[in-house]
């Protein structure tokens, strides 16, 4: 473990956690192997191994290193709690009590598990709009994994109506949104123009309208719903009134589509086009 390495750092991101007494095991070594998974978690997942030692050899109170800790530590909690409070004892596994503390019901243990996850997507989405800073990030498979779409944050779950488990569900609805920006790039984009504001996504929009139509027929496919043709054809005639500022697109298989070859009636030949 490199982000969370003792008790008083873990505890800078445990609200309302009893100190430990003499005698007691640390908070820290008794959520060790939890800590260890979810590190690991981490960089598989969001950030790559180069992306979290630049993350570790940072100031403890940087943005980007507060983040990332508490991704760690909502994530090692969730997956410990169920855990930490029975103990085994000859007879068999029992509740952790005494007099002065009472166990919580399940229902408070649920809706604690839920916070973390809640907390712990909450701080993807933060940290994924901060890592756009860092180069080893940029140059990270991480990173080619969320910008294979034009959703690479977890904002498409949220505009696609859905509040829970906002991780897990944007694992599942990005593979929807690649399959729907790859139909409608054929159709009407191009994959070349595509890719290119895929890269752009972390300046400013230069090209917004055009990725504010293909974010919103996303969203609105992923729903159900049909794709808005007008709307597409009138945003690929944006694209061709502005030739300086889409050159891919001019380029592109796709442009000839919307170009499609003119006949010319000749005196000579021996038939006519009416």
């Amino acid at each position: 473990m490199t982000l969370i390495t003792n008790d008083n750092a873990l505890r800078k991101y445990i609200p309302n956690a009893f100190s430990t007494v003499k005698g007691e095991m640390p908070l820290f070594d008794k959520l060790a192997p939890w800590l260890a998974t979810s590190e690991q978690w981490l960089t598989e997942k969001i950030c790559g191994e180069n992306t979290l030692a630049k993350i570790v050899a940072l100031d403890d109170m940087n943005v980007v290193k507060m983040l990332a800790s508490q991704i760690v530590v909502s994530d090692a909690l969730r997956r410990a709690i169920p855990s930490l409070d029975l103990v085994l004892t000859p007879n068999g596994f029992g509740i952790v009590s005494n007099t002065n503390v009472a166990p919580a019901s399940k229902e408070r243990v649920e809706r604690l598990i839920a916070s973390l996850e809640t907390n712990r997507d909450n701080s993807i989405e933060q940290l994924l709009t901060q890592l756009w800073q860092i180069e080893a990030w940029r140059e990270s498979e991480q990173f080619e994994w969320f910008t294979a779409t034009i959703y690479p944050n977890l904002n498409l779950v949220t505009e696609c109506g859905f509040t829970e488990h906002r991780w897990d569900k944007y694992c599942e609805l990005r593979e929807q949104a690649i399959f729907i920006e790859r139909m409608i790039a054929e159709e009407y984009f191009s994959h070349e123009l595509m890719n290119r504001l895929r890269s752009e996504l972390r300046h400013p929009f230069v090209n917004y309208p055009v990725v504010a139509c293909i974010r919103w027929h996303v969203v609105n496919m992923i729903k159900g719903e049909k794709a808005d043709h007008k709307t597409l054809f009138d945003t690929v005639n944006y694209i061709r009134e502005d030739p300086d500022s889409f050159p891919e697109w001019e380029k592109s298989e796709t442009a000839k589509l919307f170009a499609p070859p003119v006949f010319i009636n000749i005196k000579d030949a021996t038939g006519y086009w009416f």
